[in-house]
């Protein structure tokens, strides 16, 4: 476990953020209460599928608490449930997060 010094924060949401850890180049997306840990290619790749099947009719379940897009993990028993409020939250994380991405990638090319 790092410490939160170590983490560098590339976005963040009243409910969220987006942050790296400089060592081991590993991308944290905290969001509520659920932290999921991926290489950058993951977190993008999880970015992606939650932001292009929120309008999915397979996803869509009404739950009790309001929560209307459920997310089948690659563990059977764990599910990723969202508000559509939620899901323009993460939307909008994800945006940020790739436009600091390819920023820091143009930067990197410039000069090499």
């Amino acid at each position: 476990m790092h410490s939160k010094s170590e983490r560098e924060i590339i976005t963040e949401s009243s409910n969220g953020f987006v942050s790296r850890c400089p060592c081991c180049q590993e991308y944290n997306v905290a969001y509520k209460t659920v932290l999921l840990v991926f290489d950058e290619e993951q977190m993008l790749r999880f970015f992606e599928w939650v932001v292009s099947y929120r309008h999915s009719r397979e996803n869509y379940n009404p739950l009790p608490h309001g929560r209307t897009r459920i997310y089948s993990s690659p563990h059977s028993n764990l599910f990723l449930v969202y508000s559509d409020a939620e899901l323009d939250e993460l939307a909008d994380l994800s945006a940020e997060v790739q436009i600091v991405l390819e920023a820091r990638k143009l930067v990197r090319g410039v000069g090499y």
